[in-house]
């Protein structure tokens, strides 16, 4: 490994999960000795993991509380439960296909508008690192507000601009995540909650999502895993 010239980001992953040979450990290790901004990225990924499993850990508890709580009238409707069940699965399946911002086409989309941005250095319109300065401004805008997430735990909210996306104006918060800036559109939405779901368009990770009546997509030249932990960082902190 060049440690002067070669910055091994796609292995960083794979040393904090114990996935590299001892050689591989070793020449990250000694590149991390060196190089600031790779320690940096691996304390970053380091710390959303943490953020990520306590999230999880309290919305386990949640889970088997209200399991806990409906088990007896779930075991009684069985039945009727099992027919609606797969009309539901049905439904949602349907409104995969059919709801604006499904297709791959979008996520293409996405990554065009957010490329685009990043080459003309027009990340935001409003720069602010308060989450109540930006739902203001983006009120002001024509917008429902979407509360964006405070930063903290290697987040840092940047602040916010208005795009154009599906045919729709639509309310874009800007995060930094160690050398990575990443957009979040959203919009509300009659969607069913959907689990973050990253897929790879071009150079950059574009991830979907609903939750709460908000539909998401998130954008950034981060790894896929990395994308999916802020998303369900994102979406955990509005529960």
């Amino acid at each position: 490994m060049n440690t002067l010239n070669e910055h091994p980001r796609g292995a960083l992953h794979a040393h904090l999960d114990g996935e590299l040979s001892l050689e591989g450990s070793l020449d990250v290790e000694h590149h991390l000795s060196d190089c600031a901004s790779c320690r940096r990225e691996l304390d970053t990924y380091r710390a959303l993991r943490q953020l990520l499993q306590s999230a999880r850990a309290t919305a386990s508890e949640a889970e088997l509380m209200l399991l806990r709580v409906t088990r007896t009238v779930h075991l009684h409707r069985q039945r009727k439960f099992f027919v609606m069940g797969g009309a539901m699965a049905a439904a949602a399946l349907l409104a995969l296909v059919l709801v604006p911002g499904g297709t791959s086409g979008i996520a293409n989309e996405v990554a065009s508008v957010h490329a685009r941005a990043m080459e003309a250095g027009r990340t935001e319109e409003l720069a602010s690192r308060d989450p109540a300065v930006v739902e203001r401004w983006l009120s002001t805008q024509s917008l429902e507000p979407v509360p964006p997430t405070e930063g903290g735990g290697g987040i840092a909210l940047r602040g916010a601009r208005v795009e154009s996306l599906d045919g729709r104006r639509v309310a874009t918060v800007v995060y930094q995540v160690g050398n990575h800036v990443v957009d979040v559109f959203a919009w509300r939405s009659a969607e069913a909650d959907m689990e973050p779901r990253p897929t790879v368009a071009g150079r950059w990770t574009v991830c979907r999502w609903a939750h709460r009546g908000v539909a998401y997509w998130m954008v950034s030249d981060m790894g896929t895993e990395e994308l999916q932990v802020l998303a369900e960082l994102i979406r955990n902190r509005r529960t």
